[in-house]
This record gives C-alpha cells, structure tokens and sequence, in this order.
C-alpha cells in the first residue's frame, strides 16, 4: 500500500497518536512498526509496518511524537539528494566568524534543522580543527568555498551580499532527479529520506515482529514546525 494511503487510514482514528512500537534493517532499508493508540495513553487500536527502501537519510530522536507525515520529493531533507550541484566562494580576508553567523541565519531561514549546518559547511572549532575547505579554483589561496545543493548555496550567497560581502556562485554537475525521486518519512523529531516506502497493516492491534536485533521501542510528526 502507498504510505501516502496509510497515513489517511491512520488519520482517521479519533485522538489517534503514533508511536514506534520497532525499527528494524532489513534487505534494502529499514523497517518500522508503528502503534496507533487512541489518545498518549489511551488503547492501541491498529500497527502499521513501513518499509523503507533506498534510504539516503535516517535521524531518529524521537519514538513518540504522535503523528505521521511524508512529503515530496521538493522538501528540502529529500531535494538535497537530487537537485543541481552549486559552490559558492567569498575572499579569505572576510571577518569569518561574520560570515558563519550570517551563512547559520541563512541556513535556518531556508531549510530550518531539516539539513545539519555543518553537513555543507565544515565548521571550524577547537575540537574537530575543520576549516572552511578552500577552493579548487586557481585563486583558491584568496577564496574560501563550500559546495552543496543549489536552493541552499543561493541562500546562502544572497544573504552574505545583503551583507556586503562579494560571493561567486558556480553551478557543478546535472540534477539527480531523473536517478530518483525520493520523499521524507516524518514522525516526531524524526525523519526518514528513501527512495521508496511500503506500507501494510499488520494482522490485528496486536501483532508485533517477533525480531528483536537493532530495534528501538517507543513516536510525532511534531518535528520543527517551520512549514516547509
């Protein structure tokens, strides 16, 4: 059954609230029971099993959120894998602790804690010793770079000019999205990116896997509600 479908099933129980009852590997991905209760603490009334195949992403922080969503392939968490290639360079004499505060604003503004700040951007500290990566370009010893989606390279390059600082943006490579098309899964504080989920209604309200290897008990689609 299309996830999409029974979401919609499970939308339809009164006061209903989600929770992953297991999360298991299996072939291909990964597999997640989740209980439908009437109300926090009220009846389970239903279990439903995703499977989650050509996983690309899988933060799970929270088993008990309530609620179950899955958006497109245009939300940021999923568009990240798929859409066009872009780098962006500003000059090595900026005030570079300026230029993180205004790439992080930039960063929440455009895709929230959907994506880590740190996944396109090495941040520099004491304990990790990263820098900003330098360019690959000839001029690299004047420029700084980072390379990561496009949607979110041009938020950032046009919040560090609002900020005055001269920034160069080059598209890299070709979109993905003829390779895959893949959507979020979002429960909690949670969320799961795969090329494709499955799901299926296990047989009566009772019914668990029996596998116990690599599960986890406890789950909301309460996760940063920023609109995206």
């Amino acid at each position: 059954m299309l996830v999409e479908n029974a979401i919609k099933l499970i939308h339809s129980v009164p006061d209903g609230w989600v929770r992953v009852e297991q999360i298991r590997r299996i072939r291909g991905g990964l597999e997640i029971c989740f209980g439908v209760y009437r109300g926090r603490r009220g009846k389970r009334t239903d279990v439903w099993s995703v499977r989650c195949f050509g996983v690309r992403d899988a933060s799970i922080a929270d088993l008990d959120g309530g609620g179950l969503a899955v958006y497109k392939n245009t939300h940021p968490a999923a568009n990240q894998y798929v859409a066009r290639k872009a780098e962006i360079r500003w000059p090595c004499g900026s005030d570079q602790d300026a230029v993180l505060a205004t790439l992080y604003q930039a960063h929440i503004d455009a895709v929230y804690d959907w994506i880590p700040f740190d996944r396109y951007l090495p941040i520099y500290s004491p304990w990790t010793r990263k820098s900003f990566p330098r360019s690959s370009e000839p001029d690299s010893e004047k420029m700084l770079a980072s390379r990561g989606p496009g949607f979110l390279i041009r938020a950032y390059a046009k919040a560090l000019r609002i900020k005055g600082e001269p920034v160069q943006v080059t598209a890299r490579g070709t979109s993905k999205r003829k390779s895959g098309r893949p959507k979020v899964l979002h429960f909690g504080g949670s969320h799961i990116v795969a090329d494709r989920f499955v799901a299926r209604r296990a047989s009566g309200a009772t019914a668990l896997h029996s596998e116990g290897a690599g599960t986890h008990g406890g789950g909301r689609a309460r996760k940063r509600e920023s609109g995206l």
